[in-house]
């Protein structure tokens, strides 16, 4: 008989990590800063605004390799790590991947510091470029003309879309918290589990606006494999 095949879909900002990487490394801002310069405010793009952040930092002097330190001290969301050793075991079932607003730099950072890079088959987010080993410099992932719930920089459905045939699984797990995690939500089947993190934003959207997919509300990674324990067995 032929294993059961699944697609795990994570985002990364407040559901596999529990904080927002953007604005955790706000923590190293210079000369005890507390926030931003007004002129950041001008800025309505995340992706533009970020990438302008790290060349404010860039000219601060502030290093790559403290950027990356900075994010390393992010923890896992409780029961994560619990959630990736199940994953680990049932790998020869699972394809995994990140879509995320991050970038690669963070997310890798992020994952090597916590021995992950193995769970994940594929990752989808903002490219980014070090320059001369001292400048980070972030891309947006595409653009779209999404009406949904997307930034410019990213429709996490059109990645899904684009490099993945559902009807290929026998079921779609998607974890997220966010605003935009709610339009990949729209093409998941009623076989299909969105896992969404209690409190935050993508909670409140799917109360306004229901989805056709099983919806599962989690606190911790523990919840989520009580959930999925009955799939493997």
């Amino acid at each position: 008989m032929l294993k059961k095949r699944f697609l795990f879909i994570f985002d990364f900002d407040h559901t596999i990590v529990e904080d927002n990487t953007d604005t955790y490394i706000w923590k190293l801002l210079p000369n005890g800063r507390k926030s931003l310069p007004p002129y950041f405010e001008k800025e309505k793009n995340w992706n533009k605004f970020m990438r302008k952040v790290l060349q404010f930092y860039y000219h601060n002097d502030i290093s790559v390799q403290q950027v990356q330190h900075c994010l390393q001290e992010i923890q896992l969301t409780q029961g994560f790590g619990e959630l990736f050793d199940f994953i680990r075991t049932n790998k020869d079932q699972i394809e995994c991947i990140i879509a995320s607003d991050s970038n690669t730099f963070f997310i890798d950072s992020i994952l090597e510091k916590r021995n992950l890079k193995d769970v994940f088959d594929k990752i989808y987010t903002n490219p980014v470029q070090i320059i001369d080993d001292f400048e980070i410099s972030i891309f947006p992932y595409h653009k779209n003309e999404c009406k949904s719930t997307c930034p410019r920089n990213m429709c996490k459905r059109t990645i899904i879309s684009d490099n993945y045939q559902l009807n290929n699984y026998e079921k779609v797990c998607y974890f997220g918290d966010g605003k935009n995690d709610y339009c990949p939500g729209t093409i998941l089947r009623k076989e299909d589990i969105i896992f969404v993190r209690k409190g935050y934003a993508l909670e409140k959207l799917i109360r306004k606006n229901d989805l056709e997919c099983e919806k599962f509300y989690f606190e911790s990674g523990i919840y989520c494999i009580n959930r999925l324990k009955n799939l493997f067995f």
